[in-house]
């Protein structure tokens, strides 16, 4: 397959945890930059380079768009022994670590220790246990008030997630990872959209469609197409195909997209909402 490399969305949360005009709280977690590895990107070929968004940003954005916090709506943690299959394993790794990163732009850190681990229990299901030290969880238990400390296990488990990834070449997986992270986001973004007429989150899901396009790309070079490789990459492309046909979006100007003046009509946002909340659907069951 061609050399891909994703931002993993395993653990790459904390990033950018303030952004734009997220209010702060007394405990929010900070993470110097400087400690954690570079990040990763796509790399299609010589003359393209692509990296898409972090969980954490994903739901920053949509944080700040108008998403409220309801754990309801989250996959949840319990789950994590339902899925059988790999693909469905890996796919909600990356759901987990978009649940994960809601908990954390919400400060409800209590919430995210069941994130942090089911997201563990995945990794061992699917050879990454590595990536965890043996006293992790506990260590966060033991300081689920301490966002220093919080800050310092989970860039630990930053650094040995892409230490893992780059020695034991795993780029097929990543793929599927940050697809799961995006679908989750995208869902979470529908909710609210069905829930509130919120025109920024009408920008957000917009703005996550041409990422969607690339994943699609990167599932169709993995070399064992599988049928639910197959089935998640033309859900999809579904999707975005979807967007790119409706009639409020062709009529488009290049000065409409970049200054965000992107309407839907109802029936648009249904449609596209149906698709949407229907991968996601299957994919956690």
């Amino acid at each position: 397959m061609k050399k891909i490399r994703f931002v993993l969305p395993a653990l790459l949360y904390f990033v950018l945890f303030s952004c734009g005009e997220i209010e702060e709280p007394v405990n929010t977690i900070h993470i110097d930059e400087d400690v954690l590895p570079n990040p990763t990107i796509i790399e299609e070929s010589s003359d393209f380079a692509f990296a898409p968004p972090s969980p954490l940003e994903i739901a920053a954005f949509f944080k700040q768009a108008g998403l409220t916090y309801d754990p309801a709506k989250l996959n949840p943690a319990a789950n994590k022994d339902r899925y059988q299959t790999k693909l469905k394993k890996s796919v909600n790794f990356g759901v987990y670590a978009t649940d994960l990163a809601t908990c954390v732009v919400n400060n409800k850190i209590s919430d995210a220790q069941g994130y942090l681990e089911a997201i563990q229990y995945l990794a061992e299901e699917i050879g990454m246990q590595n990536i965890f030290e043996q006293s992790t969880i506990s260590k966060f238990k033991r300081n689920i008030g301490n966002a220093d400390s919080i800050e310092g296990i989970l860039t630990q488990i930053q650094v040995n997630t892409v230490e893992y990834i780059e020695l034991n070449g795993k780029d097929d997986l990543e793929v599927i990872y940050f697809a799961g992270a995006w679908i989750e986001g995208m869902y979470l973004g529908t909710l609210t959209l069905m829930e509130q007429d919120s025109k920024n989150i009408v920008q957000q899901l917009a703005s996550q469609i041409e990422f969607g396009n690339r994943i699609a790309k990167g599932l169709e070079s993995i070399e064992d197409q599988d049928p639910e490789i197959k089935f998640v990459r033309e859900n999809i492309l579904e999707i975005v195909n979807y967007y790119k046909d409706c009639e409020s979006v062709k009529n488009l100007t290049e000065e409409d997209i970049d200054l965000g003046r992107i309407e839907l009509t109802s029936a648009e946002l249904n449609s596209i909402s149906t698709l949407i909340v229907a991968l996601r659907t299957d994919m956690i069951k």
